[in-house]
């Protein structure tokens, strides 16, 4: 039987996830946990438990799934916790059946290397695949110089040709119609001035693409970088692709003057990386992540 958990439930939820990670106080950090939380009535109707027919839990999780009417379809799977890994793979093969999705997300803070071992078949059986994640974060009002500034053009859809295009020369592949479709709405609904091609002078081809998405809007607002990139050819060199976010950051900061823009790097790709923090990105953490995409 699989089902969720009433608010009185919780706190036994979380002991159990901790003391899968090998923590020394699982129910005293689990006591800590509840206590801290804002909606703990709605954090438990989204953990779910698998249990044997005597009644004893076999294995966890918390979902974060969207509504139908959301824009943003992505599904997010935590506290994760298991006796056998076929326990756990019956809990998530139907809580993923029972909650509609386009993309499904799984990070794993604290794992050690043997529990990451232990659960990686079951998600790999699941269509998910492993990446590390590496969260950055940028403060809108430490914007520095933009120095010589690249053209810019945003997204439409007279020209959603092209951005698909530039973006497939720059990724190296060719995105399907479910994949592009759930990039535009990744983090809520497509704000076509925040998706930007790059160009040296307006009447170039492109050189790039920097696509954001947002999070809240206002003078301290919070926006995504999606995606990012320039095409191949371009690549030997880490000018170009800084000269780019240089020059989108000046859009948000017109925006939101206090706020922040966040991204996540799960490319092993540390040039990226250097050049984010660069421009003033701050590494916040770095985590395993399964991941499951659109096809």
């Amino acid at each position: 039987m699989i089902r969720s958990l009433a608010a009185a439930e919780l706190e036994g939820f979380i002991s159990r996830y901790y003391a899968f990670l090998g923590h020394s106080n699982p129910r005293g950090f689990a006591r800590q946990a509840v206590a801290a939380m804002r909606d703990p009535h709605g954090d438990a109707a989204r953990s779910f438990i698998l249990f044997a027919e005597a009644g004893l839990p076999l294995a966890g999780a918390h979902v974060v799934a969207p509504q139908p009417s959301d824009d943003d379809q992505n599904l997010y799977l935590s506290n994760l916790w298991f006796i056998s890994p076929n326990d756990l793979q019956r809990l998530l093969s139907e809580l993923l059946r029972k909650h509609p999705h386009e993309a499904a997300h799984c990070p794993l803070y604290n794992f050690s290397p043997e529990q990451l071992e232990r659960i990686a078949p079951v998600l790999t059986s699941l269509g998910f695949g492993l990446r590390q994640a590496h969260a950055l974060t940028f403060a809108l009002a430490d914007l520095p110089s933009v120095g010589l500034p690249v053209a810019l053009e945003a997204w439409s859809e007279e020209n959603d040709v092209l951005f698909r295009t530039v973006f497939a020369r720059a990724e190296g592949f060719t995105p399907s119609d479910r994949w592009w479709a759930w990039l535009k709405r990744w983090r809520g609904p497509l704000i076509p001035d925040l998706w930007l091609l790059g160009r040296e002078t307006p009447d170039q081809e492109p050189i790039g693409y920097a696509f954001y998405g947002i999070r809240r809007n206002g003078v301290d607002g919070e926006y995504y970088l999606t995606a990012s990139g320039v095409l191949a050819k371009y690549r030997r060199s880490s000018a170009l692709l800084r000269r780019l976010l240089l020059s989108s950051l000046p859009e948000l900061a017109a925006r939101s003057p206090m706020g922040t823009v966040t991204t996540l790097i799960t490319q092993p790709d540390p040039k990226l990386i250097r050049i984010l923090e660069s421009l003033g990105f701050e590494t916040q953490e770095r985590y395993p992540l399964f991941i499951k995409l659109p096809g």
